[in-house]
């Protein structure tokens, strides 16, 4: 008798913790399938920090005037300042203006680099750089995400002195 009884209340337990677990499995699966209307999305922050830049200014000559046509790129400082691939380029509109948007990783320093590359059209300049330090802002709920803005850079060109005179 005391064996039988024995038997049947680890039946019922048994039962019992079946019960229980399959309802917090509920709970737990409810949890998650709550949060595809109303939680913010999971990042996986997998391989290495990033930044999104943007970049603007503009290159003149001397009398502070826009240059057309000046190719404005953007490297990394380790590879000397025109060595190496560019991070991005742009080509200067006709009041001198660029901008620039990419995503990289951060640099502290990146150099600037503004170069004629069609000396007939607007007259013959000299190549120049700038050495820029962008401060970033991280990006919300990202450890390993910034963002990087910087404006009104003014670059200054010299014209190409002529070797004839």
């Amino acid at each position: 008798k005391y064996t039988a009884m024995k038997k049947l209340n680890r039946s019922i337990l048994r039962k019992i913790n079946y019960c229980i677990g399959f309802i917090l499995s509920l709970f737990g699966m409810t949890i998650f399938a709550s949060c595809e209307y109303g939680c913010p999305p999971i990042q996986a922050e997998y391989g290495v920090p990033s930044a999104d830049y943007q970049i603007s200014g503009r290159v003149e000559n001397a009398q502070k005037q826009g240059i057309k046509g000046i190719k404005v790129s953007l490297k990394e400082p380790n590879y000397g300042i025109f060595e190496g691939n560019p991070h991005a380029t742009d080509t200067t509109t006709t009041d001198g203006t660029f901008s620039m948007k990419f995503t990289d990783f951060p640099e502290n320093k990146i150099w600037l680099i503004a170069e004629d590359v069609d000396s007939i059209e607007n007259g013959s300049y000299q190549r120049d750089s700038v050495l820029i330090s962008p401060e970033f802002k991280d990006v919300p709920g990202s450890n390993w995400h910034h963002t990087a803005e910087v404006k009104d850079i003014v670059i200054t060109l010299e014209e190409e002195k002529d070797n004839n005179e």
